[in-house]
């Protein structure tokens, strides 16, 4: 136990030497990008002239009455319909109580819309009495108040499915689950703290991403696992190799099919983030491996742990029929493991299907779509990876085992007190 003690602290002090790293070569400006007159240069900072000066005063000035805060829906009223030339708005009128800020505990009469659409076929739900949501105040020169409900609040409902979650881990995985739920919260803090962060912050996307899905993969496989032994080192670089073939796989079909991840997502972001330059294509490969990385470290695990109980129950099993075994079990997860990453794929982009179809599209001309076609890569390429962990870590522990034998851990037979008998 001590051992194991040093060996993840000894981990830990590598990955804050790593993320200091990362940071401290974080570049100081960003490229210059081309712009026109009162708009951001090279160096990040805008330069306005004198008419840009005044607008902006006189934009800070109007912004100073418009506050953005929570509030508690005290009174549910009639919902109605309201006729704004051609279009009908379906509105909710409420009262609500601001809960924060300078308004605190002030009731305002205010109106819901309920309309996302213009045909009115998309409704948000009705907010009933109790609901917490977010809400814009804007008071005008004349000291007129206005209150616009935002949205529902969903945050503290996310964060209790989020317990949830983790209180079924315990329930079901006992010891073992505190050591899942240490690996999900150490995965979790090395995808914002480094790979994010590091990203937005202009570091390269797949150095970056490489660098998290290997401490990653090391990190997770040393605490659910019990230390460094031959079964996690086996399934971690099992799963390393499986990640790496759908990546490399990702840049050979990327660069043939001409893919440049400029989807709606990153025109969006292009546009928000206008002084960085992201390279999308980059981000599509990261937001590949990164989806396969669980897949793969599933099948790594299983495939590992499986072949390691064998060994302990029949010390005498060759290489090869370890090899054996472990194809065999491999073969069966593939079937599960691949169509898991398929389904999750077509869930995520049912929506934008079902459009393309009610656009009288052709099968075909769907999936010459950059946004399926990014879906499928990424599918396809996820699920290769998976199929590439079986062989590669049956291959592997098999190798770490030839001609090797296990003693127990406790002799049954004993002389002078030394263990004499090995299996």
């Amino acid at each position: 136990m001590k051992k194991v003690s040093i060996v993840f602290i000894t981990f830990l002090l590598i990955i804050n030497i790593l993320s200091m790293f990362v940071y401290a070569t974080a570049p100081a400006e960003q490229p210059a990008v081309q712009q026109a007159e009162g708009q951001t240069p090279s160096g990040g900072e805008v330069v306005p002239n004198e008419e840009s000066i005044d607008d902006n005063e006189e934009l800070i000035e109007k912004d100073e009455f418009v506050v953005s805060t929570y509030g508690k829906i005290i009174e549910t009223k009639e919902v109605k319909e309201v006729q704004t030339g051609t279009v009908t708005d379906k509105i909710q009128e409420v009262v609500v109580e601001i809960t924060e800020g300078d308004y605190i505990g002030e009731e305002f009469d205010t109106e819901y819309i309920l309309s996302y659409d213009i045909d009115g076929k998309i409704l948000a739900y009705e907010l009933d009495v109790g609901d917490k949501v977010s809400v814009q105040i804007t008071e005008d020169e004349q000291g007129n108040i206005s209150v616009t409900v935002l949205d529902i609040v969903r945050a503290p409902y996310l964060i209790g499915l989020f317990l949830l979650f983790l209180l079924s881990i315990l329930l079901v995985g006992g010891k073992k689950g505190i050591k899942a739920i240490l690996g999900l919260l150490f995965t979790i803090v090395l995808i914002y703290f480094v790979m994010i962060k590091g990203i937005f912050g202009g570091q390269d996307a797949i150095k970056n991403s490489v660098l998290t899905i290997a401490l990653i993969i090391i990190g997770t496989f040393i605490i659910i696992g019990d230390g460094i032994n031959k079964k996690i080192l086996t399934a971690a670089l099992g799963t390393l190799g499986g990640v790496l073939t759908a990546g490399i796989i990702a840049l050979i079909f990327n660069h043939i099919a001409k893919m440049t991840g400029a989807c709606e997502d990153a025109i969006q972001l292009s546009i928000n983030a206008s002084t960085i330059n992201f390279n999308f294509r980059d981000l599509l490969f990261v937001g590949i491996i990164v989806s396969a990385l669980g897949a793969c470290m599933d099948v790594g695990m299983s495939i590992a742990s499986s072949l390691d109980e064998i060994k302990i129950k029949n010390p005498d099993i060759t290489w090869k029929e370890l090899l054996k075994s472990g194809m065999n079990i491999g073969r069966d997860v593939i079937g599960t493991m691949t169509n898991t990453l398929i389904l999750a794929y077509v869930g995520g982009s049912l929506t934008l299907i079902l459009l393309f179809m009610a656009c009288n599209m052709s099968l075909t001309e769907i999936l010459n779509k950059e946004t399926i076609a990014e879906e499928i890569i990424s599918a396809v390429a996820g699920s290769m990876g998976v199929v590439f962990t079986v062989p590669i870590t049956s291959f592997i522990y098999s190798l770490l085992n030839k001609d090797k034998v296990i003693y127990e851990k406790e002799a049954k037979n004993k002389l002078n007190g030394k263990r004499t008998l090995k299996l």
